[in-house]
């Protein structure tokens, strides 16, 4: 499948997420790093501070097991499209949080003047900012469910559920605007990337079904 069809097929995520990461950017680059976390930095509620750990792990690398079993009602290549887009996720996070190496918000806080809201119970980090890891997963795994459900609607839950775990990652003081911005554009890459080397695979064995015929 052409890389061209691959996105008009996924538009209502691409589309989406790339502006989100886009905006992330520009905003980051308009008003500052620490500026804009200092902003969403005042923004937070009881509920938030309950469900924001727990929401989060929506874009933990696990997530691609658990999206296994929604893919397993679709073609083969749906899940090594899956196993594709986890292990590209994989290597370039890790490959690019060590080339970057950036400090997390916390550790940048503690030389300015001003105290970052850290959430209770959540265990703090320090290194490894840039880019999110947590929201390159979330924009790479619900991206590809997104694609395989096909319909508009579908397709902007799933970049809606991939955009909040970007806002957890902020929210927790985990990382900045910057760091989520790039993940969105990253995962966003990703998918496409995988669904299109998916889309090589030769054998009918890739294009039946788990499930009878």
């Amino acid at each position: 499948m052409p890389i061209n069809q691959i996105i008009r097929s996924l538009q209502w995520f691409v589309v989406p997420s790339l502006v989100f990461g886009l905006l992330a950017l520009l905003f980051t680059v308009q008003y500052g790093l620490a500026e804009t976390q200092i902003w969403f930095n005042h923004y937070y509620t009881d509920f938030l501070d309950q469900l924001m750990p727990i929401y989060t792990y929506l874009g933990d690398g696990l997530i691609f097991g658990i999206l296994v079993i929604p893919l397993l009602f679709f073609k083969r290549r749906a899940l090594v499209a899956l196993l594709f887009a986890g292990v590209i996720t994989l290597l370039l996070t890790g490959l690019t949080k060590a080339y970057f190496n950036e400090p997390r918000p916390l550790k940048v806080f503690e030389s300015l003047d001003y105290s970052l809201r850290e959430v209770p119970n959540v265990k703090p980090h320090y290194q490894h900012s840039f880019p999110s890891g947590h929201t390159t997963a979330a924009f790479a795994a619900w991206g590809l469910l997104a694609f395989f459900l096909k319909r508009p609607f579908a397709q902007l839950i799933c970049f809606s559920i991939a955009a909040g775990v970007a806002y957890s990652r902020i929210y927790l003081s985990m990382h900045f605007l910057r760091d989520v911005g790039a993940g969105a554009i990253l995962g966003t890459f990703i998918v496409i990337v995988a669904i299109y080397l998916a889309s090589k695979l030769r054998g009918s064995w890739a294009d039946k079904n788990w499930f009878g015929k």
